[in-house]
This record gives structure tokens, sequence and C-alpha cells, in this order.
């Protein structure tokens, strides 16, 4: 039978069996297995598929690996080499005098090398050496399956990603890794893997788009980076580092909505405010990117915000439609309701007020939500003053919505999607708690943005995550 595997039938009086011999020590019997018995088993196959697997893969590697070094000298394994007036040259070169013509390579025997892969530690991994026959000296080799000095396989890289995009932190990728390798994997090292797709978040903001959205939704979101300080301490290990502190930022987000349903987060910006100067600066790049009213963009819409709004004019002037957000509307009334209207007894009474407030902006036109609106208001002036006031100022910014039908008003209306697509993110930003840096920063919102991109468009995620890490090969070859 195949790979040694060899059944024997146990005849007993009180049981037939069939006995796996060599190489799995395990008894399968007529009668249910339970409790140690049962774990016992499994562990071992456990254990056998592993061995296997990691075997399986070696070979692989290895049959590849060789396969490589044939393609790039032209010639099989024990072919002599010939000499050729015609120069090969390939991206491998000599580290000593620069060579690149192939015609002067041969193989040089193999190095051992352990790395770590998904399925287990794979040890002493035979790389193909080449030599230059010119100064006798190694020849550089960057294959295409391995990363020169890297101790994790394209595997790890790719479940970095796709865990950081779901929103797992580092410390749960990190027990994780460890567990399944059976030592330890730092903070720093899981870090820098991710931080490498920050050269990604450059290439997305310089993508022109071939059709602006009709309508971009603005809005912040604060998060803490690590600040680095000059004074100097100790830390837990007694080596010296430097001090650290929160610094609360801002990302400024933009998002995209289009007639056939696409929505998209177009950019953000790490910002440490949000003033007029922080928001034309994003403003401004979705301007050079073509998001312009020439090329299709309506509407934005904000919430009452002085710094954006400013930018808003700055950048667009009166080109296009400015919309103030109807969710930061009612949660600011909301606020005003439950100081007014406080206590369990006027639970209901601020419940039927808000629901009200809501279905203003379901009105069928802009005159019906302003008669609606004189209706509620003298319903509720006398109880709750200060929430009517608020609804009531600045209402008209509100109802610019109507001008506009090109898009679905439930996507500018009471919910606003940016609001829960920011959730999204500060459940990312939570668990974080903290980034080290901007650059961490940055990638953690990449990674959540081909998330949600992947969510919307009914992509897989995890064959997202792996296409990005294969970009990232490309960027780091």
């Amino acid at each position: 039978l195949k790979n040694g595997l060899v059944v024997k039938e146990v005849y007993d009086k009180n049981q037939l069996s069939e006995e796996f011999s060599a190489p799995m020590s395990i008894t399968v019997t007529i009668a249910r297995f339970q409790g140690k018995q049962r774990q016992e088993i499994i562990q071992e196959v456990q254990k056998q598929m592993q061995e296997g697997a990691l075997k399986a893969i070696k070979q692989v590697l290895s049959a590849c690996l060789e396969a490589e070094v044939t393609a790039k000298l032209g010639r099989e394994k024990g072919e002599q080499r010939t000499a050729s007036s015609h120069e090969r040259e390939i991206d491998w070169k000599c580290g000593h005098c620069g060579c690149q013509n192939a015609n002067h390579f041969t193989r040089d025997g193999h190095y051992k090398r352990n790395l770590e892969t998904g399925y287990g530690h794979l040890q002493a991994l035979h790389i193909p050496m080449v030599e230059c026959q010119r100064c006798h000296h190694d020849v550089i080799c960057t294959f295409a399956l391995l990363e020169k000095y890297g101790r994790f396989w394209i595997d790890f890289h790719q479940d970095a990603l796709f865990s950081s995009g779901l929103g797992q932190s580092l410390r749960a990728i990190k027990e994780r890794w460890s567990g399944q390798l059976g030592s330890p994997v730092g903070l720093r090292t899981i870090n820098e893997i991710i931080n490498q797709v920050e050269p990604l978040v450059h290439h997305m903001q310089e993508q022109h788009f071939p059709e602006a959205p009709t309508v971009v939704q603005c809005d912040g979101i604060w998060v803490t980076i690590q600040n680095q300080k000059e004074a100097i301490q100790p830390d837990k290990t007694h080596r010296k580092r430097h001090q650290r502190s929160g610094k609360k930022v801002v990302i400024l987000v933009a998002l995209g909505f289009w007639p056939d349903g696409r929505r998209e987060i177009l950019d953000w910006e790490i910002a440490s405010s949000e003033d007029h100067t922080q928001w034309e600066l994003l403003l401004n790049r979705l301007w050079v990117r073509e998001v312009t009213a020439e090329q299709g963009l309506k509407m934005i819409v904000r919430d009452g915000c002085g710094g954006l709004g400013e930018a808003v004019a700055l950048v667009y002037g009166n080109s296009i439609l400015d919309q103030r957000c109807i969710f930061h509307k009612l949660k600011n009334v909301c606020d005003k309701v439950r100081g007014e209207l406080k206590g369990k007894e006027h639970k209901e009474t601020r419940k039927t007020l808000m629901e009200q407030a809501a279905l203003i902006y379901r009105a069928p036109h802009a005159g019906a939500a302003r008669q609606q609106l004189c209706d509620w208001s003298q319903k509720w002036r006398t109880q709750a003053p200060g929430a009517v006031a608020t609804l009531e100022r600045d209402f008209e910014h509100t109802l610019v919505f109507y001008q506009l039908d090109a898009v679905t008003r439930e996507w500018i209306r009471p919910t606003s999607l940016l609001e829960r697509t920011n959730r999204e993110f500060r459940r990312k930003f939570r668990q974080a708690v903290t980034f080290g840096s901007v650059i961490g920063a940055r990638a953690a919102m990449y990674l959540q943005v081909q998330r949600l991109h992947a969510c919307w468009t009914k992509a897989n995620w995890w064959d997202v995550s792996h296409a990005l890490s294969f970009s990232l090969g490309d960027l780091y070859p």
C-alpha cells in the first residue's frame, strides 16, 4: 500500500481491529473512540500530516529552485558549459565583478537554510549556489520563491495582511505565530511585514479616476500615534529606549458614490487637526486625481466643521453642491435632547422626538420637509427648546440633496454610510490602542480600506490580501 502504510486484519474474541503499522502507530477499532484514545489518534494524524506536508514542501521548493537555476543558466544540471560569442544577460550578477552574462556562470553546490512556513519549521533547505568563472566569486541569486535573508515564507506575509485587515491586533497575530512555530515571534517583525504596504498607499493616492463619483462624503477619525522623544529610559530588559508618548491625530477620509451603486474610499490623510489647511491638502489631491465637476462630481457631504467648509469653497467654489451631513445634525439634536429630557421617565419621549425629527428628511421634496419642520418645532419647542433650535439652525443647508436625483438619497440622508464605515476603522484602531508611527497608521488604514472595498464589491478578502502580498513582491523583488 502507499507510503509504507500496511493494514492488517486482527481477529479477537471481543473485537475486530484494523491496525496501522509503520509509519503510524494507530489501532482503529469498531468501538467508538472516546476521551484520551480519540485525542491520541487525532494528534498522531496531525503530526503525520504536518511531517508529510513539510517533506513535500521541501521537495517542491528544491525542485523549483533548481528549475530556476536551469532557466537562468540556459542548461540542465550536469550539462557542460559551452563557449559562446553571444552574451546571455540575466538579472543575477556576480557580487565581485558585476558580470551578468550567464555564459560565465556555473553551479557551485548548495548551502543550507531554515525557513518558517505556514505548515511549520522547514529545516536544512538546500539552496543552489552559482559561481562566476571570470573571477571565481559567488553570484548574487535573487530567487522568485525566496526572499534574501527572510525568515518567513510568503504565506506568513499573506497571513499578516489578511489578519490585520480583519482587525486582529499585532499581539493576537504574534501569539498565533509563536504557538504555530514553537518559537517566539517579535511584534516588530510582524509590524515590519505589515508596514511594507505603505508604498502601495502612495501608488493608490496617485492614480486618476476615469470617472468621478457623483457624491463625496468627508469626515475625520481621531486616533493615537506614539511620538518618540529625545529622553532615554531603560525598558523591562534594561535596554535603553527612547521615551514615547501618545499623540492624537485625525485621519481625514473621503468616500465616493457613483450612480450605478458603487462606493469607494477615494483618499485619506493623516493630519494634526481638521482645519482648512489640512482638508485643503486632501481635496487638492482629489482635484489632481480628476474628482472634479467636469468629470461628474456634483455634491460634497460634510459635517459642520468650519475648516472643511472653507476648504470646499476654496478648492471647488460654486461648481458643486455643499450638503450638510444629516447624520451629524441629528446627532447634535440627540445630544441636546438628552440634556433637556433627562431620566428614564422621558425615555419614550426622547425616542418619539428623534423618530419624528428623522422623518423630516424623508419628505418627498424640500417644501414638504420645511412644513414638517414647522409642525415638529411647534410640538416640541416647549419641552426641548435647545433641540428645536439646533435643528432649525442652518436647516436649509441640510436640504441641498433634494436638488440631486442622480444618486440614491438614502446614501446621504439620516444614516450616513461614511459613519458606518468609520465604525469599522475605529474598531481596528481600538484594538491597536496606539500606532508606533505614522507609517503604521497609514498601513493599517490601507488594509482596512482594501477589506471594505472587497466587502462592497463581493470579493473574497482572502484572495484580495494574497494579491496584495504579490504586489509587495513586485515592490521588494
